[in-house]
């Protein structure tokens, strides 16, 4: 697993001089909407785009030009749970690494994505909706822009040796020790049951410390 992510670029009517300013973090919409209770997933800002980084693509954000994107945007990052699927591989061969993943979750990024959209455009900061690269849907005869991140972006691994009670489906205990090998104990980002839509990091260092407190009684 990994998190579903990806970035949208909202004009503004007001310029953003800003060069740092992935400093907001927005977790309202983990705990759904109304009319949907399921949890949809994380918005943060993302590091301020650049007249040169648009350059390339151009095309994509006209009418206006790459320097009036990026001198009048607010750049988000939307963030989605990854749910297991027991057919996602990472299989070697030869020398190359392959990463056999189908994406799911789909539908909550797509509403966490259209309800940020309609925030930013109630409060004239998504005059326009731009992408990060040139992925776009239409909606009511407007072109929105987005910039889902394809599977060359993957970050945050999870799961691939996952912990519970059922040894013929899981690999770990809830100790995360194997249930085949007795001595072998995995502590890395491989025992979540699911991708959360933030850093896994504090959850791997915490839970570290917990197999190494249950290492300990057990060694006494």
């Amino acid at each position: 697993m990994k998190h579903v992510l990806g970035s949208i670029i909202g004009v503004t009517k007001k310029s953003n001089p800003t060069a740092f300013q992935k400093t907001l973090s927005i977790n309202d919409f983990y705990w759904g909407k109304e009319s949907y209770d399921y949890p949809m997933g994380q918005i943060q800002t993302l590091g301020k785009v650049s007249k040169e980084a648009l350059e390339g693509n151009a095309e994509a954000y006209a009418p206006l030009t790459p320097e009036q994107v990026a001198s009048y945007s607010i750049d988000w990052w939307l963030t989605v749970e990854d749910l297991p699927n027991s057919s996602n591989q990472i299989r070697v061969e030869g020398d190359r690494i392959i990463l056999d993943y189908t994406e799911n979750n789909t539908e909550v990024y797509d509403r966490l994505e259209q309800r940020w959209i309609e925030i930013l455009q109630s409060l004239e900061c998504g005059c326009e909706i731009l992408p990060n690269t040139s992925s776009y849907f239409v909606k009511g005869g407007k072109t929105y822009f987005t910039g889902k991140l394809p599977l060359d972006g993957v970050g945050h691994q999870v799961g691939t040796a996952r912990f519970g009670k059922d040894p013929t489906t899981l690999v770990l205990d809830l100790n995360c020790r194997s249930h085949d090998l007795d001595n072998l104990y995995i502590v890395d980002g491989s025992f979540f049951c699911s991708s959360g839509a933030v850093n896994p990091t504090l959850t791997i260092i915490a839970n570290a410390l917990r197999v190494g407190d249950h290492l300990i009684e057990r060694m006494k």
